[in-house]
């Protein structure tokens, strides 16, 4: 299963969202504005350093924009690949 942290009106999150949709990909949408995600989403960016959304949280692995990935197309490949190879 995949955990996407995204905040609303992002179009990076859209985008991605757009992406695992299509590409009949299962995800949990984690709005990070939301009360109740706040504290999982602090671990989140505690564990990674992460400094922006979206977040991809894929078989434990942590992907985060301008590391994990540049484009959010690029992200949405590389979540597909750890998923095929699981």
């Amino acid at each position: 299963m995949v955990r996407l942290y995204t905040m609303k009106k992002c179009p990076f999150c859209d985008e991605m969202k757009k992406y695992l949709t299509e590409g009949n990909i299962k995800f949990i949408d984690i709005d990070i504005d939301i009360d109740k995600h706040k504290t999982e989403f602090k671990r989140i960016v505690e564990i990674s350093g992460a400094d922006s959304v979206p977040i991809v949280l894929v078989n434990q692995k942590i992907l985060i924009p301008d590391r994990a990935f540049k484009t959010i197309k690029e992200g949405f490949e590389l979540t597909k690949k750890i998923l095929n190879n699981s």
